[in-house]
């Protein structure tokens, strides 16, 4: 039998075995308080950090007025996030929520300092506090309701946050706000649909979520269409799909416009090494001693641009559903590109492309986002006799390209082409280890 792993220091022997879990709960609901108030002092910090840059923005732009302040909040946010690691629309929501509990929210707040209010909590609070907020025309009146809506919904969140779980928090929160809000439906309705919005996350295995926040009425009859689409192909005797499967197929293949004239068009791009470049160049010589190759190589991931790898059946079927294919040539051992098919493209796309394929994202140390969706940067400006070639050329994404030319942030191209940032602050980035 194998024995218990000691993950911390072993209870003297002199307690009872009650006691001794006792001790390791107590411990747990301590280090809990600590996580939280750490939580709520970080986001504390970050509010803080916005407001210096707002009353300073020269540190981090010579633009002055509104423009200036607006940039300089940028800029800080775009600091901390290199210094931390986290995503700068985070750092914004995070001191956003710090900032109006400490203003809307006292109560609440001063139980998120002390440890007893996690700040996801702090933060549906600080949503129904912006539901409840008078419009900037509201007569007095309203106004005054208005804030006594706020202070009842302080008092009663920061006593329900010392006993209730979460879940049981934000059915109470719910019901409390229905009540609260002097708003009629249609206003709320109104006013919720500002929110609707498409959310992609991309999970493992090849596979992501696709999510939509849409109105209630949209999503029953999308439901029901695709419920009675996937009922119909379902009885086909030669269908071996499950009905989760098939209404996923369905509504990929709609939102893709397939068999539409709008259908999505995709790109494929066909590595080449050049040793098959010898013979009559044909495609049917090229496809046929490449098939014979293939049985000899290692197996390689294929990879979609800007994502990752990709199964070898996936990277199958794109390539038979491809309507056109675009050469790509490389060496057989370092397997970089070494030229683009000049008959294919116009030299500024077939940049762009090679670009797309040399980095996949933006250049910069870090960042995530897909070169696809970046703009062409040149490393030494046009404007100071920069050339347009692959050597002068990299992929920001628009965020940073705007921080290289109208902040104090310094981008610093190395030798591979990544770019290395050195903020204002004296704080200087790092590339990812390769892996």
């Amino acid at each position: 039998m194998n024995e218990p792993l000691e993950l911390l220091d072993p209870a003297p022997t002199s307690v009872s075995t009650e006691e001794s879990l006792g001790f390791l709960f107590d411990d747990l609901q301590s280090d809990q308080f600590a996580a939280i108030r750490h939580e709520a002092r970080r986001a504390a910090g970050i509010a803080e950090a916005i407001q210096f840059a707002r009353r300073n923005p020269h540190v981090y732009t010579d633009i002055i007025g509104a423009d200036g302040e607006e940039m300089a909040v940028r800029g800080v946010l775009f600091d901390l996030s290199l210094r931390l690691n986290v995503a700068e629309q985070t750092l914004r929501t995070l001191a956003y929520t710090a900032r109006t509990a400490a203003e809307s929210l006292p109560w609440l707040w001063r139980r998120a300092l002390d440890g007893f209010a996690p700040l996801v909590l702090v933060d549906a609070v600080v949503a129904g506090v912006a539901r409840l907020r008078a419009p900037l025309d509201a007569s007095p009146e309203l106004r005054a309701e208005a804030e006594a809506a706020i202070a009842e919904l302080d008092a009663a969140a920061s006593e329900w946050v010392l006993s209730c779980s979460r879940a049981a928090f934000r059915a109470r929160l719910k019901r409390l706000l229905e009540r609260l809000d002097a708003r009629r439906a249609d206003v709320r309705h109104a006013a919720a649909m500002r929110d609707r919005r498409v959310g992609i996350e991309h999970i493992d295995d090849g596979m992501s979520w696709v999510t939509a926040l849409v109105p209630t009425v949209q999503a029953v009859a999308l439901g029901r269409r695709l419920n009675a689409t996937a009922k119909a192909t379902a009885k086909d005797s030669r269908e071996r799909r499950t009905r989760d499967q098939i209404r996923a197929d369905l509504f990929a293949s709609w939102l893709m416009g397939v068999g539409t004239a709008t259908a999505v068009k995709t790109k494929v791009f066909v590595t080449v090494p050049v040793s098959l470049l010898t013979g009559d160049g044909s495609a049917d010589d090229i496809a046929g001693r490449l098939a014979t190759r293939l049985a000899a190589l290692p197996r390689e991931d294929a990879e979609l641009v800007g994502h990752g790898p990709i199964d070898p059946l996936t990277a199958a079927q794109i390539f038979t559903d491809a309507k056109a294919f675009h050469r790509v040539i490389t060496d057989p051992v370092r397997g970089i590109v070494l030229h683009m098919d000049r008959r294919t493209y116009r030299p500024t796309k077939a940049q762009r492309d090679w670009l797309i394929l040399r980095f996949g994202r933006c250049a910069r140390d870090g960042c995530n986002r897909l070169a696809l969706d970046a703009d062409i940067d040149h490393d030494r400006p046009w404007a100071q006799g920069g050339t347009t070639d692959e050597v002068n050329l990299r992929p920001l994404c628009p965020p940073d390209h705007v921080h290289r030319h109208v902040t104090k942030f310094r981008f610093i191209t190395r030798s591979d082409g990544t770019v290395q940032v050195e903020t204002p602050t004296g704080h200087v980035s790092s590339a990812p280890p390769p892996f």
